[in-house]
Formats: structure tokens, C-alpha cells, sequence
């Protein structure tokens, strides 16, 4: 059920749709909007040409979770984030979250468990990610890198040094944000 559907709110008339850019991976898209109240709006938002992306929390053994540096260009900075990616089309999302963390971190999950469904950022996004937990992960490599995506080094860290970094904007990845809150609020209702 989307949240159209649960609210009961009408959706707008999409007016036009132009598409100034698209590559095969990823689309821009500006629509023109008319709403429910007749006033029309321009609303531009970047549709990714994937099924769906999936973020991993990785547990070692030790209970440390595993992150890695990236380059991130329209920020222009290295940052810490959980490993995840693109869903490729036939791939189910836990499938891809397993490839994932192999291809970013060298790592296989003894386990994997669902932690939930977000939109990331809906207002200029148009995919669902799906966050997973990944436990008993064997394959620890401080020296694996993934230079398709520029990953330089992946580290492990107690969760309250994660916690640490979080609070001193260390780490500020947004789904790295959501997928450790998530994970949070698993632990806890599992008690």
C-alpha cells in the first residue's frame, strides 16, 4: 500500500513529463504537476534505472560492524558507510545484498536478516532500498578494496565507536543513518 492509498489524499495530474537526461543507469525527470487545488508545480526527481538498491549492516564474529570509505563526488569528500548497491533486474534484494558485501568488503554473511523497506529520499528519488543484517560474516580483509567503486579500505568497528563517529559527524552517509536506526530498533525489540 502506498501512502497515497493509506491516507486517502488525491494524487496530483502529471501535466508533462521531459526527460533533459538519460544514460541508461540513470534518468532525470521534470514533471509538471497540476494539484488537487488547481495550483501546478514543476517537480524534478532522478529515477535510477535499477530495480532497487540494498544497504547491509555487516557483523563480524566479534560483534564489530564493518564499514567502508568511498568517494563520494557531488559531496567531494571521502566518507564511512555501510556497504550496498544496486539490485540488479531478476535478482532478488536479499541476492543482492549478498553480492554486495562480497564485491565492497570481501565478506560472506553467515546469516542475513531483513531489517526493512525506506525511501531514502522521495522528495528527488524515485527507488525503495532495502536494509539487511548481516551476521557471523566470515572473510575479515582490512586490505580488500573495490576499485569500481572506489572504495579505499573497509574497517571495523564496537558499535559504540560507531556511535562515536555518528555524534562527532564522522559518519553522515544518510542510508547508513537509516540502516543503523533500524538495526538499533531490531536489537532492542529482540531484546
Amino acid at each position: 500500500m502506498s501512502g497515497s492509498e493509506s491516507s486517502g489524499n488525491e494524487m496530483p495530474e502529471v501535466l508533462s513529463n521531459t526527460i533533459p537526461y538519460d544514460d541508461g543507469w540513470a534518468r532525470l525527470n521534470l514533471d509538471k504537476l497540476r494539484f488537487p487545488d488547481g495550483s501546478e508545480g514543476p517537480r524534478i526527481w532522478l529515477e535510477l534505472l535499477f530495480p532497487f538498491v540494498c544497504n547491509i549492516v555487516p557483523v563480524l564474529p566479534s560483534g564489530d560492524v564493518v564499514l567502508v570509505e568511498v568517494y563520494r563526488h557531488p559531496v567531494r569528500r571521502w566518507l564511512l558507510e555501510l556497504p550496498g548497491g544496486l539490485g540488479e533486474v531478476g535478482e532478488t534484494p536479499e541476492t543482492s545484498a549478498l553480492r554486495e558485501l562480497k564485491e565492497e568488503t570481501g565478506l560472506d554473511a553467515g546469516h542475513i536478516t531483513k531489517l526493512g523497506l525506506v525511501n531514502v529520499d522521495p522528495g528527488i528519488l524515485s527507488h525503495d532500498t532495502y536494509v539487511f543484517r548481516a551476521e557471523d560474516c566470515s572473510g575479515w580483509d582490512a586490505d580488500h578494496s573495490d576499485s569500481a567503486d572506489q572504495i579505499i579500505r573497509v574497517v571495523s568497528y564496537p558499535m559504540a565507536e560507531v556511535e562515536r563517529r555518528i555524534l562527532a559527524g564522522e559518519i553522515v552517509h544518510g542510508p547508513t543513518l537509516i540502516a543503523l536506526y533500524l538495526d538499533k530498533l531490531e536489537r532492542e525489540r529482540a531484546g
